[in-house]
């Protein structure tokens, strides 16, 4: 099913299929709205997903009903990949829409490990519990806490409202 596009909905770029494993569960938990959110195929690398984001910079603009949120690799560093994207965004309206989130390690597989969980399924049910209510610890793991900042920014413009209600 399509999402509605008059509606507050959620565009998710992602850099690779583990991302796309993660996100297939995501949309199967019973407290998230799969009616919001639009998954496109990964990307095949972070600079894609950039690629992309830039691609679709002008139509995100023109509907403020259009979140993005891009998932990829931060590759051990964080901070180049948020200048990235604030070079995309910056002077632009739909600025306060875009989110990013992922690991700051090599691989989005390396979360297997850090999280102590054996697919890609259970990853997701472990980083979105309790995520609405700012009480998950998962999130302050060493190779997870850049992305603090994000959740929260998320949650303050009230994509979670929307996201975590059926």
């Amino acid at each position: 099913m399509a999402v509605n596009r008059y509606q507050a909905h959620l565009v998710v770029y992602l850099e690779d299929k583990p991302y796309r494993e993660i996100m297939n569960r995501v949309k199967t938990l019973t407290y998230i709205n799969p009616n919001v959110l639009d998954v496109k195929p990964p990307a095949g690398g972070w600079p894609k997903v950039f690629e992309t984001l830039s691609e679709n910079v002008k139509l995100l603009d023109a509907n403020q009903h259009m979140h993005v949120l891009l998932l990829m690799d931060f590759d051990n560093d964080y901070s180049a990949r948020k200048q990235r994207l604030q070079g995309i965004t910056d002077n632009r309206s739909c600025a306060e829409r875009v989110f990013m989130l992922g690991i700051d390690d090599k691989e989005s597989e390396d979360l297997k490990q850090t999280l102590g969980q054996s697919n890609n399924e259970a990853i997701a049910r472990t980083l979105l519990s309790d995520c609405p209510n700012n009480t998950n610890q998962t999130w302050h793991n060493r190779h997870l806490q850049c992305n603090l900042g994000e959740l929260q920014r998320m949650r303050d413009k009230g994509v979670f409202t929307w996201l975590f209600s059926k």
